[in-house]
């Protein structure tokens, strides 16, 4: 319909994606040699080769030219700063929800562009596990194979705690959870956190709580390179550019990060590329495009023997010399935004995401150290459609928000996967996960806002074993001798399951007065095990089913200053947990109480300060046993001086209380507990045009921690470790 009214509308909505692509790479103005050199560095980091035994796929082999001519032609602003004000609570809202952060009876919190410039941070995880009651978990010391814990979900938080980009799922459809080392803070402009259950708007695993990660759009033309060294001979390099000319915008994000690791065989070599590309086709159509790609290598240090870890040359060697693998992490989609007037506006994400990961373990506890070749695999697509309609009857403002979701794909693991007779084997399962939501929202004439919600879920599956086996034909007479062998997979024990789940969430937000509100939620949340659980599980495994209560109070003064409290209960049944042998539901229900504080105040120009306190009790509801490897006490306090108009100093104290051993599942075992531990980070920048300077040091003092152990097995994470940096933001000619 459009070639035939307007020939030349086309070709302009052709050429324009292009073009806005192609501008991004070729569009930034050189102005100094100082600049060309640092573009040359990077340019050169991005293609060399990422892996130590393999050269990488390359991606980003045409980013060496690119890079140069990326830098030709348009005019640029400076980005975000740390000195920029922090975002109004009462002025954002989350995804999926309807109103601001105030109006939503939920503990939420927000991490925007300037709180992730100014944090003392190198990794996503350490800086999400800076807030109240979000615990670290590593075994590497870095973001591979590490995540975060909300709300002391303990040794199953990778499938309870649900983490998104942009809306769409990270965590994986098997046991690996998120992974996080597929993202890069220069990505991101905003982190929602959204604690307790949140089964009804975003659907299966929503239990401990939700991360939306929200990726840098272009909100005008610029570009920043970013360039930093630290111990254990660790690189970081990151180009952020982005176009825009008003109905159409683009963005790049490049990085490049490599580490030998705080331990022996702990090293992670990693490229990333990802790009968004939005075009507003009018007043009510917006189309969006995006694709994000990953490639590491990594090393598998293992765990140190409990006897071992009060020896700092002990603890940094590896267990496993040999263990490894690396990931090739694909995923794409388009979206649209459709804006009907007065019916409302409906909002579309197609998504398709393919992940392999071959990888080598090793038998620690073996002297031989025997090697295992594994290979997981699995590729899926998304569909979420949902529409968005606000209407007023009489007095009562209503907010209605209906949706579709669904999630197909397949999931594959192949053991000792070079087909090696009686030896290799390959569990394989096929999922489809569909389900549909209805949630409201009503301001009442009083200041009252009530949420009320429902999502009905249904979950197939069709798993199957096969093992690698010699078949042969005998000779029918005795002595049964074979005439032929060749070599068959062997289906073994094929099944299906069927699951139906549900989520319900209602609350109440009391606006008491224009600064301090109250709320109260109570909401059902559910797990549905996924593919990899099922491969190895009991036969009578179910869903996990949990009821969530939460109230707090909020306060936001006109200062800008802000202070939460929020209490919750949360009572999960059927909890699915690994009982070193295979996946099964706890027959006692876990029950977990406590609260969270949270601050952020500005005593004077120069110096804001920052601050939370979390307390969980985190038990089985009859025999009264912790829940392994969740702290009860858990602080942090953070501060940030402006000294002078250039110079400005950000430090982070945090206290993280013991914790029980991950083996201690039963009364019987009494494994050691993980110590309690204090840790400080200090960071110092300095500014001067385009240009900051950094340098900042973890663990300042030192301190000996370890957020992950079963049994005497522990893995340690870093020590002191300093590193050192420069950002530049290419400026504008007015600049």
């Amino acid at each position: 319909m459009r070639s035939s009214q307007n020939p030349k509308a086309v070709n302009a909505f052709a050429i324009e994606p292009v073009h806005a692509w192609l501008s991004v790479f070729l569009t930034i103005q050189l102005k100094t040699q100082l600049t060309r050199k640092c573009i040359l560095f990077i340019s050169k980091m991005l293609v060399r080769p990422c892996f130590r035994y393999h050269s990488c796929p390359q991606p980003y082999s045409g980013l060496s030219f690119g890079l140069v001519l990326f830098l030709a032609s348009h005019q640029f602003v400076f980005s975000d700063t740390i000195r920029d004000p922090a975002e109004l609570l009462s002025e954002v809202s989350v995804y999926g929800t309807t109103g601001t952060i105030l109006e939503q009876p939920k503990n939420i919190t927000i991490i925007d562009r300037q709180a992730i410039l100014k944090a003392p941070s190198n990794s996503l995880i350490d800086l999400l596990s800076r807030e109240a009651n979000i615990t670290l978990r590593s075994q590497t010391g870095h973001d591979k194979y590490g995540g975060v814990d909300i709300r002391g979900m303990g040794d199953s938080y990778s499938s309870n705690v649900l983490i998104m980009v942009n809306g769409v799922r990270l965590n994986a459809p098997d046991l690996s959870g998120a992974d996080f080392s597929t993202l890069s803070l220069g990505q991101i402009e905003r982190i929602e956190i959204i604690r307790g259950g949140g089964g009804v708007l975003y659907g299966d695993g929503a239990v401990g709580g939700v991360v939306n990660i929200v990726t840098r759009g272009a909100k005008h033309t610029s570009a920043e390179i970013y360039n930093s060294y630290g111990s254990f001979d660790s690189f970081d390099s990151r180009l952020n550019a982005a176009f825009n000319n008003g109905d159409l915008s683009a963005s790049l994000n490049a990085a490049h990060y490599q580490t030998d690791g705080y331990r022996d065989n702990a090293f992670l070599d990693k490229n990333q590329l990802s790009s968004q590309l939005a075009y507003q086709v009018n007043q009510a159509i917006e189309l969006q495009i995006n694709f994000r790609i990953h490639d590491d290598e990594y090393g598998l240090p293992g765990p140190v023997d409990y006897s071992d870890i009060d020896n700092p040359d002990l603890r940094r060697q590896a267990s496993t010399p040999y263990g490894g693998g690396e990931t090739h992490d694909y995923t794409g989609g388009i979206g649209s935004s459709l804006d009907w007037g007065q019916w409302g506006i409906t909002k579309l994400k197609l998504a398709y995401r393919y992940r392999d990961n071959p990888n080598q373990t090793a038998n620690y506890w073996a002297l031989n150290q025997i090697i295992q070749p594994w290979k997981n695999s699995f590729d899926h697509r998304e569909l979420d459609i949902r529409h968005q309609l606000n209407f007023a009857t009489g007095p009562i403002s209503q907010d209605w928000n209906v949706g579709y979701y669904q999630r197909l794909g397949s999931v594959s693991r192949r053991e000792n996967g070079r087909n090696e007779p009686n030896q290799s084997r390959l569990k394989q399962a096929d999922f489809d996960n569909q389900s549909g939501f209805i949630n409201t929202q009503w301001s009442l004439p009083i200041p009252i806002i009530l949420n009320a919600g429902y999502r009905h879920d249904s979950f197939a599956l069709q798993r199957e074993s096969k093992q690698y086996d010699q078949v042969c034909s005998y000779v029918p007479v005795f002595p049964f001798e074979p005439l032929d062998c060749e070599n068959h997979w062997l289906s073994l024990n094929p099944d299906n399951q069927h699951w139906h789940s549900f989520a319900v969430d209602t609350g109440l937000t009391w606006n008491i007065n224009d600064q301090l509100s109250w709320y109260g939620s109570y909401n059902h949340s559910y797990r549905n095990p996924n593919p990899e659980e099922l491969v190895l599980s009991a036969d009578d495994i179910q869903p996990q089913r949990g009821q969530n209560w939460e109230t707090g109070w909020r306060l936001n003064t006109e200062h800008r200053d802000e202070l939460s409290l929020a209490l919750f209960r949360m009572r999960n049944q059927q909890e699915i947990y690994f009982d070193n042998s295979i996946n099964r539901n706890y027959e006692d229900a876990t029950l977990r109480y406590g609260l969270e504080l949270s601050g952020r105040f500005q005593p004077i120009e120069a110096i804001s300060v920052t601050g939370n306190f979390g307390y969980i009790n985190a038990r089985f509801e009859n025999t009264g046993l912790k829940v392994p490897l969740v702290p009860e006490l858990k602080g942090q306090i953070g501060l940030l001086w402006h000294a002078t108009a250039r110079l400005s100093v950000s430090v982070s104290a945090e206290y993280i209380g013991s914790r029980s051993n991950g083996a201690n599942i039963v009364p019987t075992v009494n494994a050691p507990k993980l110590e309690a531990y204090q840790k400080v980070d200090l960071k110092a920048f300095y500014q001067w045009g385009g240009a900051e300077v950094f340098a900042g040091i973890n663990n300042l003092f030192n301190d000996f921690y370890s957020t992950s152990a079963y049994g005497s097995d522990f893995y340690p994470m870093p020590e002191r470790h300093a590193y050192v940096g420069l950002t530049y933001t290419f400026p504008n000619s007015g600049e």
